[in-house]
């Protein structure tokens, strides 16, 4: 199955920004979560960046991605304690493979929220992923406008968070990625499932 991903794939992670991105996300994962020894889905992972520097601390990691491309380049990294899954995250997947059986302790998702069709619905079916009291964490480029087609506002990731049951939730802008446009400051958001 093509996705629009695919063509990205090949160069992802020569991409300095990429693996610039995945170190801050993972320094700021660690400043808020003790990570040993959980289960994970890393949701939207592409080529694997956050999941390779994880993987070392944690139990296991299912890593998702719908693109095939993508998830052919974190396979050749052979990570002996994650399996990953190539399509898109909907109940049937979740009926129909035995990765995801389990409820998971940690559910990253690493710049992938802002670009789904319907980011309130996938946050529920998330939550429903994880035991009682885990966590889901997200990165994504911060907006300031509800309606910027780049990126999520703060406003609307924490009444999303709200509506889909999180509690002790935060959100907050833990750094900043510099490019040719400028700076783009990163939002992130935790939540726990109560």
């Amino acid at each position: 199955m093509s996705n629009e991903w695919d063509e990205y794939a090949e160069n992802w992670d020569v991409d300095p920004t990429v693996e610039e991105y995945a170190k801050n996300a993972f320094a700021t994962l660690l400043d808020n979560i003790n990570i040993d020894d959980l289960t994970v889905l890393d949701f939207g992972c592409g080529t694997g960046a956050l999941t390779q520097l994880m993987s070392p601390t944690v139990k296991s990691i299912v890593a998702i991605d719908a693109s095939s491309e993508m998830i052919k380049h974190l396979n050749k990294k052979a990570l002996n304690n994650v399996s990953s899954i190539s399509d898109y995250l909907s109940e049937e997947l979740v009926q129909s493979r035995p990765e995801l059986a389990n409820k998971f302790d940690l559910i990253v998702a690493s710049s992938v929220c802002a670009f789904l069709p319907d980011y309130e619905a996938t946050l529920s079916l998330l939550k429903s992923q994880l035991k009682e009291g885990g966590m889901f964490v997200q990165w994504d480029w911060l907006s300031n406008d509800d309606s910027s087609n780049i990126g999520l506002s703060e406003k609307r990731v924490k009444q999303a968070f709200l509506a889909s049951g999180f509690v002790n939730t935060r959100v907050n802008s833990p750094f900043i990625m510099s490019s040719s446009k400028g700076n783009m400051p990163v939002l992130m958001a935790i939540g726990e499932n109560a």
